[in-house]
């Protein structure tokens, strides 16, 4: 299999030469005419772009980083995603990183890690690392209105995660504070505050530090997740009677300024945004149609599934479910934490499920290229060091 996508890849270079002097408008086409040209081997390349995993060990010499490693370099995924778990010291972490990333040199592999500050940050001053205040209090800080001071408070995380090997940090969290009970987002501190001109603010700030330190950011978590008063990592939230339009302002002003890189879509029940049965916004077509509508929010990058081993979707869908339903939404990079599972075949199974798929017609192949066309878009940007830009 590795031969033959080896064999294949010249006709690759030559759709992404074509991709590289093309106007970005035009690009799409450009990906639709050329690529039903690919033999049914490079379809399977593509379809490992977009797939995202977490893994077991933090040495390179550990069975579990072998195996993905192997993973990424014959193209069966596109990503890794680190835990605490996977981050020791940070000469380490440095060499995991640069083991995981030298796996395969084009395209690069993203690196993620969830590194927002306060409660929820993967790199700790425990493990030799900088430490940045929660988006809560940088929120209530006078100091941090001024942009650039909030510019070089992310500047130094983006570096400190640039340092370690990282390429892709799932932040920044631009969920309105609108039920400071919300167990999730109010509660652990997650949100820069209620006011959308604020959120909007804070979070460019994050995005251009990391963009300059040469780190793609994910938005998170569309359409909303501020107002609900559940955790989707235990159970679906259903944000029916708590979510206000106000919520999309920070994603509409931050694709405006062409200042999304990639948009998480959130484990989240609304029936605006759902395709009907209690599905969530993260298995829906109408979700995801939204976020890309002109005059709506008008996002045509890459759109990343928040873990799908949460609570709100592993209970209710089978593995091959959640797959399919949010390929077939319009996710382009679908993530599994892998903290539930523990194995390390689990980027083998996941994309086994979307090939079979593909093969008798529950996936359409123009969606898997569709969203190979983008990942590998932003990994040029991300090669070239050059994530400015609107979509």
């Amino acid at each position: 299999m590795l031969a033959k996508r080896l064999a294949a890849m010249p006709k690759i270079l030559s759709v992404m030469s074509l991709l590289l002097v093309a106007p970005l408008s035009s690009r799409a086409e450009a990906f639709d005419i050329e690529l039903k040209k690919l033999p049914d081997t490079v379809l399977e390349s593509m379809i490992g772009q977009m797939i995202m995993v977490g893994f077991s060990g933090y040495r390179i010499t550990d069975s579990d980083v072998i195996r993905v490693r192997d993973q990424l370099a014959d193209g069966t995924v596109g990503g890794v995603v680190l835990y605490p778990e996977n981050i020791g010291p940070p000469d380490q972490l440095r060499a995991l990183t640069a083991f995981l990333r030298d796996a395969r040199p084009t395209p690069v592999p993203f690196i993620a890690v969830d590194q927002e500050g306060g409660l929820v940050q993967r790199l700790t001053r425990q493990n030799g690392h900088l430490y940045i205040p929660s988006a809560w209090k940088v929120g209530r800080n006078p100091s941090f209105s001024d942009p650039e001071s909030a510019v070089r408070l992310y500047a130094g995380m983006a570096k400190d995660l640039a340092e370690a090997g990282f390429n892709l940090n799932f932040g920044p969290v631009v969920d309105l504070n609108l039920n400071p009970d919300n167990p999730v987002i109010g509660q652990r501190e997650r949100s820069f505050g209620a006011d959308p001109n604020t959120v909007t603010q804070l979070a460019r700030a994050f995005i251009v530090a990391h963009r300059d330190a040469g780190i793609v950011t994910v938005a998170k978590h569309f359409p909303g997740h501020g107002s609900s008063r559940a955790d989707s990592h235990k159970t679906l939230a259903d944000i029916s009677d708590t979510w206000r339009e106000i919520e999309l302002e920070p994603y509409r002003q931050l694709a405006k300024d062409g200042l999304l890189d990639a948009v998480m879509i959130g484990h989240l029940y609304h029936p605006r945004f759902s395709d009907g049965a209690r599905l969530p916004a993260s298995l829906s077509r109408r979700a995801i149609t939204a976020l890309r509508a002109k005059g709506y929010i008008g996002f045509q990058g890459v759109v990343v599934s928040d873990d799908m081993e949460m609570g709100a979707v592993r209970g209710e869908y089978s593995l091959e479910e959640r797959v399919i339903k949010a390929v077939n939404a319009g996710t382009d990079l679908i993530v599994f934490s892998n903290e539930k599972s523990h194995d390390p075949e689990l980027g083998v199974k996941v994309h086994t499920v979307m090939s079979e798929a593909v093969k008798d017609g529950r996936i359409s192949r123009v969606r898997i290229e569709q969203a190979y066309g983008r990942i590998m878009l932003l990994k040029r940007r991300l090669m070239q060091n050059d994530l400015a830009g609107k979509w």
